[in-house]
């Protein structure tokens, strides 16, 4: 039996993360059946439940260490844990389990992971230092490589992937139509899915309220307008401040779901605008085609990589509604040419989001040959 111990930002309530962790370990169980997963979570019991694996409480010092020792393999990702843009502490977190699994030799993959941003020059040493001695790195973004070329990562070998998340499997339809009927969302109009977080830059600080304008036009056109909260305890309350300006009528998930269950709400709206990445991702798995509201280079990436249109770059400037009401309009008139160019873009990604594994089962096959002595 393979121990396979994966570190990522599980157990916080962020679909995206949970989306990752879920198609991970589907994946990795239709690709190998001697392996046993365990996942690092801040909630441990509710991993375990979710995705019917072990878990460990992250912040347990004990805990840790002791999943380190009985690995054999240590995945790092998905998503972007090597970033100080959060903090530095989440860095130095996912530093030192790769660091720690190192000194007790085992093999360290960072998996899907996205990089950056860095920008502390320690810290960028620590990166330089720490990665340079895992064994193998898949990136979901090329940008991300880039990153790492610059801080100095060139010893393990590097691929580019994609997202695991373009692999993830929907509910069935009867639980989401369960879900619409309990949230007292209409299905006979036309239904915009909107996702948004919380943003406190230098520009875009009324974005809220042109996105709510947006919004109003939208229900005037005759659609519905839904609001879909991915990390929910962070996206609820700018969801209903969203709500609350609005002047027209719309509808929020007012309970928290699971990936697979928000990828098939998701399935079921014809457009989607938003902010959070996954969100995205979801659209694209689903060939809803969507526009974006810029805030992170991974969002930028993932918008030109699915040909999808922005309605805005809130790192340099502000919202224009105009613009981003333009985006979506355009799309409604011509929809059946953005799902036939969604569909042509995400068959390649979801090819490359499998290429994790592939990759992964030559570590496997590493590890084997060495349990067993050939």
């Amino acid at each position: 039996m393979i121990n396979i111990l994966i570190a990522g930002y599980h157990g916080f309530g962020n679909c995206g993360d949970e989306a990752t962790l879920q198609a991970m370990t589907v994946n990795i169980r239709d690709m190998a059946g001697d392996v046993r997963i365990t996942a690092l979570s801040y909630k441990p019991e509710l991993t375990k439940t979710e995705y019917n694996i072990e878990s460990v409480q992250r912040f347990n010092a004990m805990q840790v260490f002791k999943a380190i020792r009985q690995s054999d393999i240590i995945l790092s990702g998905g998503g972007t844990l090597l970033q100080d843009g959060t903090s530095t502490r989440s860095l130095l977190y996912y530093l030192s389990i790769i660091k720690i699994a190192k000194i007790f030799r085992k093999r360290v993959m960072l998996y899907a992971n996205g990089i950056g941003p860095v920008n502390g020059k320690i810290n960028r040493r620590l990166i330089k230092y720490v990665v340079n001695g895992v064994d193998f790195i898949t990136l979901r973004e090329s940008m991300s490589a880039k990153d790492l070329e610059e801080i100095g990562v060139k010893k393990p070998e590097i691929h580019i992937t994609a997202d695991p998340a373009f692999t993830l499997k929907p509910a069935g339809d009867e639980r989401i139509f369960k879900i619409f009927l309990d949230e007292g969302i209409p299905l006979d109009k036309k239904i915009v899915g909107v996702s948004v977080r919380n943003w406190n830059g230098s520009y875009g600080k009324d974005y809220i309220e042109k996105i709510a304008g947006v919004c109003d036009r939208l229900a005037k056109d005759g659609k519905t307008v839904l609001l879909i909260p991915m990390q929910f305890s962070k996206d609820i309350s700018v969801s209903d401040k969203l709500m609350d300006i609005m002047k027209e009528k719309s509808y929020i998930l007012k309970k928290e779901y699971t990936p697979t269950e928000i990828l098939g709400i998701i399935g079921k709206v014809d457009v989607i605008l938003s902010m959070r990445l996954h969100t995205l991702i979801f659209a694209g798995v689903k060939r809803i085609p969507m526009a974006g509201i810029i805030y992170d280079p991974k969002v930028e990436y993932y918008l030109d990589v699915l040909d999808m249109p922005s309605g805005g770059d809130i790192r340099t400037e502000n919202i224009d509604e105009n613009k981003l009401y333009g985006c979506i309009d355009d799309i409604f008139n011509n929809y059946d040419d953005y799902v036939l160019k969604l569909d042509e873009k995400v068959r390649v990604l979801e090819k490359k989001a499998h290429e994790n594994d592939i990759f992964l089962e030559k570590q496997l096959d590493f590890i084997r040959k060495k349990k067993t002595g050939g």
